[in-house]
């Protein structure tokens, strides 16, 4: 169970700071819409760049405090459930544009994977 929740943080984690880093203007199969980078996608659920910004910067840093997390146990619950919230909102925005499965199934993943990093932190925290 802890090697299952390790994994799940570092995925969940490097996916993020890859999507919001290196990624950001890059297209992808994951995009909403028609979007070939971060902004465009955005754009293209009727939100503006500095929408954008503030989940870029939310994002980023739950990201880190999950990394964090691996050392500090109690940064990982909050730190998963603000993500999970964004990925709520991710999967309904893919939702209200009629994305097919594709570039939804990603955020869908990360909304399962932020449940089940905090079911496994209470415990593992029992453990």
């Amino acid at each position: 169970m802890k090697t299952i929740f390790k994994i799940l943080i570092l995925v969940v984690s490097l996916a993020v700071l890859s999507a919001w880093t290196w990624r950001l203007n890059m297209p992808s199969l994951y995009r909403g819409g028609d979007a070939l980078n971060m902004i465009e996608e955005f754009q293209a659920y009727g939100l503006n760049q500095t929408t954008m910004v503030v989940v870029g910067i939310f994002k980023v840093t739950c990201a880190i405090i999950l990394l964090i997390g691996l050392k500090v146990r109690r940064f990982v619950t909050p730190a998963a459930f603000i993500m999970g919230l964004f990925m709520i909102a991710a999967v309904y925005f893919h939702i209200s544009i009629s994305d097919p499965l594709v570039p939804t199934l990603p955020s869908a993943l990360m909304l399962i994977s932020c449940a089940t990093i905090i079911v496994l932190d209470k415990k593992t925290e029992e453990i």
